[in-house]
């Protein structure tokens, strides 16, 4: 895989589900290469590989053992001659949430490699207060920096929509799914969110090369038309402070 100091302006991808046999993403090794390749066409320079995570299913350790071996048998994809056609990967996962994720200790195991930022899907029901506080907590007193992936997913009820209203004014990551900008049923919705957010953000979620395939490059196009190209610089912006990514000088 590609090494080396990233820098401001680069095109990245917060949402992946690029690692084989991890998740409901890529099946095999095959579908991973033509993933990548679909990247490397899109000009992203940067992909965060975020296989899912589920407390329920398995410990931090087993999962983050998982994901190594998948990530060894993915770098034999980054052969010299393609070395500097595909993105840099930086591992991480998309973590559910669960109740006392506040106080995991190991929780720093699944933030993006280099960083203290995190992830994170919230539950697919009506939320609590309790929800909304462990959140605040991740911040307030973990320190971490979060991402929410896909609000569109969760504005299917009034109280979860208020409460989404909240977070979304908090300096917290708001990351929208390209293919929402993509549909006319669900383009309002997503330019929606990410004028509302306070860090707007931008990622695929791309699982496949079918009905999930990777798309950040069209979304941002949408983005660019309808929001303004000083919008989407700034939407960069957000997301290169999210990964510690510095300008050229290091300023």
């Amino acid at each position: 895989m590609k090494e080396g100091i990233s820098i401001k302006g680069q095109v990245i991808d917060l949402h992946t589900h690029i690692l084989p046999e991890m998740d409901d993403g890529s099946d095999s090794l095959h579908t991973s290469a033509e993933m990548l390749h679909a990247f490397g066409e899109e000009n992203v320079d940067v992909i965060c590989a975020t296989p899912h995570y589920f407390r329920s299913r398995e410990s931090i350790a087993r999962f983050v053992e998982r994901r190594a071996a998948a990530a060894e048998l993915f770098a034999g994809l980054y052969t010299p001659e393609k070395e500097e056609q595909y993105p840099q990967i930086l591992l991480g996962a998309e973590t559910a949430f669960f109740f006392g994720i506040s106080e995991c200790e190991d929780l720093d195991a699944l933030c993006i490699e280099g960083t203290k930022t995190l992830l994170l899907e919230m539950p697919f029901r009506k939320w609590s207060s309790t929800e909304i506080s462990e959140v605040l907590s991740l911040k307030l007193d973990r320190g971490l920096k979060v991402i929410l992936a896909h609000p569109e997913r969760y504005e299917f009820c009034d109280s979860n929509r208020k409460m989404l209203q909240k977070m979304m004014n908090l300096p917290m990551g708001i990351q929208v799914n390209a293919d929402i900008l993509l549909s006319l049923w669900s383009r309002r919705q997503g330019l929606r969110l990410l004028r509302e957010a306070a860090w707007p953000l931008l990622g695929s979620d791309a699982h496949n090369m079918q009905e999930r395939r990777p798309r950040l490059a069209e979304g941002r196009k949408v983005i660019a038309h309808r929001l303004g190209t000083t919008f989407l610089e700034e939407m960069d912006e957000n997301t290169a402070w999210l990964l510690g990514i510095q300008e050229e000088d290091g300023t």
